[in-house]
């Protein structure tokens, strides 16, 4: 809920300004200012690079540890509210022989998201360009850098809250069944509302922003604009995206034998149900094919349910095999799938799911791989001729509904971009699905 949230926020505010949207309400000391993290680049070439906390300010890597440039505060007066309110019906014929009814179902969703009295902590570029020069590195560099992985950047800005935060998700959901009888008409209704409340303190960190720091020939130390992630495919291959084999890193799942398969997709199902296993499991599994000592302990933040879910995924690997993981090529597969899981819409996974019960992900894959090369070099809206006759009526309406959710509007004759918006977390996803339901 909380990186939801957030990502709707940062895209209100600060489009294409720099600022990155915060994955949790904790370790709010550690993003402020002249703090210095470290940013992660491993895992699938889509994701933008995840950054941690450290437990060091820049004047720890200094000789000097003069005061650099003050921290300026200035409050933010926007205030942020999401509200979706859906309602579904449908509809079903029943027949017990003389007697004739109907059943009546209908699903509400409302969320809603409220983010509002912040302030923003910030020190100026040219400033701390400037306090930078010719001050030299201490011993106290190597060792701070050799104890995290990727490179040292410093937080230049941070947006926080002022007061308390609540994000509320209620689902509401109701059924009725009735049956026409000749004289008269029997029933019954029923209703259920569930509501996900998460409280977020005073002071979070919702968003920041980062500087690299790189040391010159000289041995003084200077900050840089942040680099960007390469677009590597180390493990993926866009050439045969349209063959029968598509992304190579599915071809582990295809290979797998079939008691194997189950269990995977077993798990897979499970947690496309859970957000929060998406998140924790996303980064463990990045970890260990990083070659990074697995932290379990982040499994203590789930719930028991997601708690026991994670570990029988994880039991599928040994613990030794976990520790040396980098040239496991199923782990790595695993790693892409639940990266994509995670970076798509809630109601997306939804019809995944949906998609691999009513058995059309063949049909849905057909279409997104004939459409993605086409549609990542087109414009936002335009419009683009495509074959939908592969997909039934049913698959039809199911594929609309999840391209829709990601930005992308559907008809019969052709595909739309409505927003910037990209395929590949969706076609990865149903390319691991598909593998992994064909046993």
């Amino acid at each position: 809920m909380f990186k939801k949230a957030v990502q709707h926020l940062i895209e209100q505010i600060d489009s294409g300004g720099g600022l990155i949207p915060a994955t949790s309400a904790y370790d709010a000391e550690k993003f402020k200012p002249l703090h210095l993290v470290h940013r992660r680049t491993n895992g699938p070439f889509w994701r933008k690079p995840t950054y941690r906390p450290t437990e060091f300010e820049l004047k720890h890597v200094l000789v000097d540890e003069d005061t650099l440039v003050p921290v300026r505060q200035k409050e933010m007066s926007f205030t942020f509210l999401e509200t979706v309110d859906g309602l579904i019906k449908g509809k079903a014929k029943v027949k017990l022989d003389p007697v004739t009814g109907k059943v009546e179902c209908s699903k509400a969703n409302c969320d809603t998201i409220q983010l509002q009295g912040t302030k923003q902590l910030s020190v100026s570029i040219s400033e701390l360009i400037e306090s930078l020069k010719k001050r030299k590195i201490g011993r106290s560099w190597e060792l701070i850098k050799n104890s995290y992985t990727g490179d040292l950047c410093i937080v230049t800005e941070t947006l926080m809250s002022v007061e308390p935060i609540t994000l509320k998700k209620v689902n509401k959901g109701a059924s009725a069944f009735s049956i026409s009888l000749p004289y008269s008409k029997a029933g019954t209704e029923c209703s259920l509302l569930t509501e996900r409340t998460l409280d977020i303190p005073k002071g979070a960190v919702l968003a920041y922003k980062v500087w690299d720091l790189t040391i010159s020939e000289d041995g003084t130390l200077c900050i840089s604009k942040p680099k960007k992630k390469k677009s590597s495919k180390p493990l993926l291959c866009f050439d045969n995206i349209n063959g029968e084999d598509g992304f190579e890193i599915c071809r582990e799942f295809k290979c797998l034998e079939n008691v194997l398969k189950r269990q995977l997709l077993e798990h897979t199902c499970q947690i496309i149900e859970d957000s929060e296993l998406h998140s924790v499991l996303g980064d463990l599994l990045c970890d260990a094919c990083a070659g990074i000592k697995l932290e379990l302990s982040d499994l203590n933040k789930l719930d028991t349910k997601g708690k026991e879910c994670a570990e029988k995924l994880l039991s599928i690997w040994s613990e030794d095999q976990l520790q040396n993981a980098v040239e496991n090529r199923l782990l790595k597969a695993v790693c892409f799938l639940i990266a994509a899981l995670e970076d798509l819409p809630a109601a997306t996974l939804q019809l995944l799911v949906q998609s691999l019960k009513v058995k059309i992900l063949p049909q849905q894959l057909n279409m997104v791989t004939s459409i993605v090369n086409d549609l990542e070099c087109s414009q936002v809206g335009q419009f683009l001729e495509v074959d939908t006759r592969v997909l039934t009526e049913a698959a039809f309406g199911i594929t609309a509904e999840m391209l829709n959710e990601i930005g992308i509007q559907v008809k019969r004759e052709g595909v739309q971009k409505m927003r910037k918006t990209s395929l590949h977390e969706l076609t990865i996803a149903l390319y691991c699905l598909e593998a992994l339901s064909n046993h």
